[in-house]
């Protein structure tokens, strides 16, 4: 079941349309409404419905912990615009990224950004000449209405048209494509089989289940089967994890050095425990691809697929730790603006890295790269090699 946050900030009757849609829905459930205005219309429609509403000051809008909190506390996995006026603060965005999802009463990227709502866009329309208008559903970024544009509805507009005409035709396009464009697109992101897109689940769900105890001597609980790749992933992002709190650790001044040297030989240990489950993974793909007829002018790739997803969960935990960040209650204006700036270029190595890795699996697929297992033989920690460890036996 994937649950929805609807935002609203007037009468509701988009929100009320989309709850109607997915009412009888065996995969989607509207959870929550939140609004920015107490006297809005939308809470009455919510309880006719059956659904909780919430209001938040303009302040904690500004902030975003709190609402954060709260949608946490619904379990809610996507979030929905439906005439909501303010603009979405970053902790929130950054709590949800890609999972925000905004419709807008014009055909961007015309007659968009601040101020541009409601009655405003269709008189901008008509006082322009447009002989055409409709709506724009787009997922949110930091800028208003400039986020990718997922679907687009035009409608006529006629030289006798009024604004009010114009606001009409652009509701009835708005009540019949909204709630399937937001099924639509919501299963598209679950359906997508990149590989990249399995790692970045999983991964999520590794760093958030070790954080509900943020401790690194809880024992790992892998929810998945042992017989799968998304079982090593899991565990993986979990070392992955721990070994990141004891690289924090360990960095602490007043650190004693017995301690100090404690956590250093477990963070050897965990690398050497990395490393193995990298090259497990480099082995399931060379399983997966055996059948496949390699070309003769096949190539040799830089890097093999389990290292590159290596990067993938390392880069996810930096994300997840900035984010934290910025959402510090001591942050202020220049911590959180040091961590945007970070977040923005991570954001794009993270697509990057991505459209990286799934394009090297298509090539392995398609026979134009070799699949090969790289192993590290990692010399200190074996001590046949290490001349520290092999000359105490003596």
């Amino acid at each position: 079941m994937r649950n929805i946050a609807i935002f609203a900030s007037g009468s509701g009757t988009n929100a009320e349309n989309i709850a109607k849609y997915f009412a009888e829905s065996q995969r989607f459930s509207v959870v929550l409404i939140v609004s920015n205005n107490p006297l809005a219309g939308v809470h009455a429609r919510a309880d006719q419905l059956g659904i909780p509403s919430v209001t938040f000051s303009n302040k904690e809008f500004a902030d975003g912990g709190e609402i954060v909190k709260q949608l946490a506390k619904y379990y809610v996995d996507w979030i929905i615009l439906a005439g909501f006026l303010k603009k979405i603060p970053d902790t929130i965005r950054f709590s949800f990224p890609d999972k925000i999802i905004n419709i807008h009463p014009a055909l961007l990227p015309k007659h968009g950004g601040k101020g541009m709502y409601g009655m405003r866009v269709h008189e901008t329309v008509v006082s322009a000449g447009d002989r055409e208008s409709g709506i724009t559903i787009h997922y949110i970024n930091e800028n208003y209405d400039e986020g990718p544009i997922i679907f687009q509805a035009s409608c006529p507009v006629l030289p006798s048209d009024t604004p009010e005409d114009v606001a009409a035709k652009v509701h009835a396009l708005e009540y019949k494509h909204y709630p399937h464009v937001i099924e639509e697109t919501i299963d598209k992101y679950y359906s997508m089989r990149e590989f990249s897109t399995i790692c970045k689940l999983v991964f999520a769900i590794a760093t958030n289940d070790y954080h509900l105890k943020d401790d690194v001597d809880v024992p790992v609980k892998n929810p998945f089967d042992k017989q799968s790749i998304e079982f090593h992933l899991y565990l993986k992002s979990w070392i992955d994890t721990v070994q990141w709190h004891l690289e924090d650790m360990i960095r602490d001044p007043d650190i004693k050095p017995e301690k100090a040297l404690s956590i250093k030989r477990r963070i050897d240990k965990l690398n050497q425990e990395r490393t193995d489950i990298v090259e497990l993974i480099d082995r399931h793909f060379v399983y997966h691809y055996k059948d496949v007829q390699v070309r003769p002018d096949a190539t040799i790739n830089t890097e093999s697929p389990a290292w590159a997803i290596d990067r993938l969960s390392i880069l996810m935990l930096k994300i997840y730790h900035l984010e934290q960040e910025y959402m510090r209650k001591d942050a202020d204006a220049q911590h959180k603006q040091i961590c945007t700036e970070k977040l923005s270029i991570l954001s794009a190595q993270k697509k990057d890295l991505s459209t990286a890795l799934n394009q090297l699996l298509d090539d392995i697929k398609n026979g134009k790269k070799h699949m090969k297992v790289y192993k590290q033989m990692k010399m200190y920690n074996d001590p046949l090699f290490n001349p520290v460890l092999y000359k105490r036996k003596k």
